[in-house]
């Protein structure tokens, strides 16, 4: 009998029957074949995502698609999206003014330190944990200081070479995600490493796929799908990758509803870190500018993922996100009640839709000649004893403002 199995989970000594895709797309010669070898293998997994083997006539696989493969979890976080009670409560030990030259620091060097390892790979050689350990640990060790800081960076910085910037930002955003659902430093570490390391399979996909600034046709999204057993693959040769490293990377692209990629498992099938990592990394994404997309506002993204619970996410996960990121993120351009333009800098834990800003622009649009901080949480109303509020959030650029020019 057949059974559906994912590339990523293929071995020497299985018979494949059958393709996710016609015979005369490949180039096997036999309609049904043996896995001989590593380059039966290697062909596999750049052609298809799943394939049907038959366990009668060759070795059977550890996991079938079919039967929603058993994925270890994070037993805490799933009782704290329950219960709501926190592990562990950090407090911020620097001010974000404090700590915003290491936070810097650590993200401009992680992106270079990203880069080297992903060529590395690239060039056929192996994924040095230890390396990608030491990107980590100073991202870490600034967010658990302070997580306002990465945040206003974030927003502030100007990205380039999408791919390295992306999982840079996976994994600070994980951690600052973690931190504030009381996850132990240890659980952070495993959190951070995963996100940044569950893309490694791009390194395998060409460049003017990844790069393209038009919609993908359907033979390049399957391509660009392979990346997942590709990435799984890399991470399951390396020394000391431990199991929920890999199922982040087996299953970032999943969906709540089922309806996502490879294996279309759902729900609790999928592990938290899965779930977590869905939602942070389709934020960074719509944040950030692509080759075919223009960076939305953070308070259009976070629209758009509230809009998506129940279906792409878990609701209480996304409650937890708009929670930890606030309800106009750090570093995001706003609209006041009086017209002025403004840049949130700091989160209000207390009261959500009252952070503290830099005002920017005056009501006519024109720059101030001093830029004025004020706490919305201390002070609600403005110079002429009028209300003063967020009324809403804007895109980026509106205003031809450039946010990477106002740093605290």
């Amino acid at each position: 009998m057949e059974r559906k199995v994912n590339v990523a989970h293929l071995k020497t000594g299985m018979y494949v029957s059958n393709l996710d895709r016609p015979w005369i797309d490949t180039p096997f010669l036999l309609e049904g074949f043996h896995i001989k070898t590593e380059e039966d293998l290697s062909a596999l997994n750049q052609y298809c995502i799943f394939v049907f083997i038959d366990p009668e006539r060759g070795i059977e696989a550890s996991e079938y698609i079919e039967e929603a493969p058993r994925l270890r979890t994070n037993s805490y976080l799933e009782r704290f999206l329950q219960d709501n009670k926190k592990k562990v409560q950090y407090e911020n030990t620097k001010s974000t003014k404090e700590e915003l030259p290491a936070a810097q620091h650590a993200l401009e060097d992680a992106s270079n330190q990203v880069a080297h390892i992903m060529d590395t790979v690239k060039e056929g050689k192996n994924l040095n944990i230890d390396a990608v350990r030491g990107v980590v640990e100073p991202i870490l060790d600034s967010i658990i200081r302070n997580s306002e800081a990465y945040m206003w960076l974030s927003m502030m910085q100007k990205k380039s070479a999408y791919t390295y910037s992306h999982s840079v930002d996976n994994c600070a955003l994980a951690i600052a995600f973690g931190r504030f659902m009381g996850l132990p430093k240890k659980d952070l570490r495993t959190l951070a490493v995963g996100m940044l390391m569950m893309d490694m399979g791009n390194v395998h996909v060409p460049e003017g796929i990844l790069n393209k600034k038009g919609r993908l046709t359907e033979a390049e999204y399957r391509i660009v799908k392979k990346h997942v057993g590709q990435g799984v693959a890399i991470l399951k040769t390396t020394e000391g990758m431990n199991e929920d490293i890999i199922n982040i990377a087996l299953t970032h692209h999943e969906r709540f509803d089922g309806s996502g990629y490879p294996s279309a498992i759902q729900g609790t099938q999928i592990p938290v870190y899965g779930r977590m990592a869905a939602i942070i990394d389709c934020y960074d994404a719509m944040t950030s500018h692509r080759p075919f997309s223009a960076a939305k506002s953070p308070y259009a993204a976070l629209q758009n993922i509230y809009n998506w619970r129940g279906s792409a996410f878990q609701p209480e996960l996304v409650e937890q996100f708009l929670q930890c990121i606030g309800v106009y993120p750090t570093g995001s351009l706003v609209e006041m009640s009086n017209g002025v333009v403004a840049i949130v800098l700091e989160q209000n834990l207390t009261q959500r839709m009252r952070p503290k800003i830099m005002m920017i622009l005056d009501e006519d649009k024109k720059h101030f000649m001093e830029y004025k901080i004020v706490d919305l949480s201390k002070e609600f109303e403005d110079s002429g004893n009028l209300p003063l509020n967020i009324y809403r959030g804007l895109d980026p650029e509106t205003y031809g403002i450039d946010p990477s020019e106002y740093y605290l």
